[in-house]
C-alpha cells in the first residue's frame, strides 16, 4: 500500500516536471487569485473595523416639549432608553443644554435673552445591530410618536452615504472575487487536461491492464494539490512583500494603523487547495468520469 502511494506520488511530480509551463501558469494564476482574495479580505476587515468606529458615533438627538416638567422629561428619557436599538443615553436638562449652547456658540443663552428657554432632551447611542440608515429612521419614527417629544433626528444623509459606500465596496469585491475564482479554476482544469491529453496513450494502456479510474485519477489530483500549495506559497510571499512595503512606506504617511486579519496563512493554504481541487476535478472529469 505504501509503495503504491509512493509510486502515484512520484508519477504526479514527474508529470508536473514534464508540463512545467502549464503547471507554472496554473500555480501563478492560483497565487494571483489568492493575493486578490487576501487583499479583498484585508480591505473588508479594515473597512468593517473602521466603519464600526465611525458608527460608534451614530446618535439620535431628541428634544422634548419646552413646557415639560423635569420629572416628566426624565420619565420620557427613560422610556426612550429602553426602546429596541437604543444602547445607552445621556439625559440633557436645562442646565446641561445651556452648557452645550455656550460650548457651541461661546455665548451664554441667559446673557443673550435673559432666561433659559432651551428644552430638555437626550442623546442616544445606537446598538451596533441597528446602525443602518433604515433602522435608525425606524427608531426615530417611533420616538416621534411619543407624547412630549418635540424633535427627534439623526444625520440621515451622512449615514446613508456611509452605508452605500460600504455596500458598493463589498459588492465590487464579491464580483471581482467570483471572476478571479472562475479564471483560476478554468486554468487549473485546463492544465490538468493538457497533462491527461499528453498521457492519453499511457492511460489507455493502464485501462487495458485493469487499472481503475480511481487509481489513474489519483496522480492528477495530487498534481492539482501541488499546484495549489505552490500557488499559496507564492501568494504568501507576495503578501509578505506588500505588508513590508505598507509598514515602511504607507504607515508613516497616513498614520492610520491597519488591522491585520487573523489566520491569513491558513486561509491562503485552504483556498489554494480548494481552487486546485475544483480545477483538477473539473479537468479530470472529461477524460476519467466517475
Amino acid at each position: 500500500m505504501i509503495s503504491k502511494f509512493i509510486f502515484l506520488l512520484s508519477e504526479s511530480i514527474r508529470a508536473l516536471f514534464r508540463a512545467k509551463l502549464p503547471a507554472a501558469i496554473s500555480s501563478v494564476t492560483i497565487a494571483i487569485a489568492l493575493v486578490i482574495f487576501s487583499l479583498a479580505y484585508f480591505s473588508y476587515v479594515n473597512l468593517v473595523g473602521y466603519s464600526y468606529k465611525f458608527k460608534s458615533k451614530y446618535r439620535i438627538e431628541v428634544f422634548f416639549d419646552s413646557d415639560l416638567k423635569f420629572k416628566d422629561a426624565r420619565d420620557l428619557f427613560n422610556t426612550i432608553l429602553v426602546s429596541d436599538g437604543i444602547e445607552q443615553g445621556d439625559f440633557i436638562d436645562k442646565e446641561r443644554a445651556a452648557e452645550l449652547f455656550r460650548s457651541y456658540f461661546n455665548e451664554s443663552i441667559i446673557d443673550i435673552i435673559g432666561e433659559n428657554p432651551l428644552p430638555m432632551g437626550g442623546r442616544y447611542d445606537i446598538n451596533i445591530d441597528y446602525q443602518t440608515s433604515k433602522q435608525m429612521a425606524s427608531i426615530v419614527r417611533n420616538i416621534r410618536r411619543l407624547e412630549g417629544v418635540d424633535v427627534a433626528s439623526f444625520q440621515q444623509g451622512v449615514i446613508s452615504r456611509v452605508d452605500s459606500i460600504i455596500e458598493n465596496i463589498l459588492g465590487v469585491s464579491m464580483i471581482l472575487g467570483i471572476i478571479i475564482f472562475v479564471i483560476a479554476v478554468i486554468l487549473v482544469s485546463n492544465t490538468i487536461r493538457l497533462i491527461i491529453h499528453a498521457k492519453r496513450d499511457a492511460i489507455e494502456t493502464m485501462h487495458l491492464l485493469g487499472a481503475t479510474n480511481s487509481f489513474i485519477r489519483f496522480p492528477f489530483v495530487i498534481e492539482g494539490f501541488i499546484q495549489g500549495i505552490l500557488g499559496a506559497t507564492l501568494s504568501l510571499l507576495v503578501l509578505h512583500i506588500l505588508s513590508s512595503l505598507q509598514s515602511y512606506l504607507l504607515e508613516p504617511l497616513i498614520k492610520l494603523p491597519l488591522i491585520q486579519p487573523p489566520n491569513l496563512i491558513i486561509y491562503n493554504i485552504i483556498f489554494g487547495l480548494v481552487l486546485a481541487f475544483i480545477g483538477s476535478s473539473r479537468g479530470i472529469s472529461k477524460y476519467l468520469p466517475n
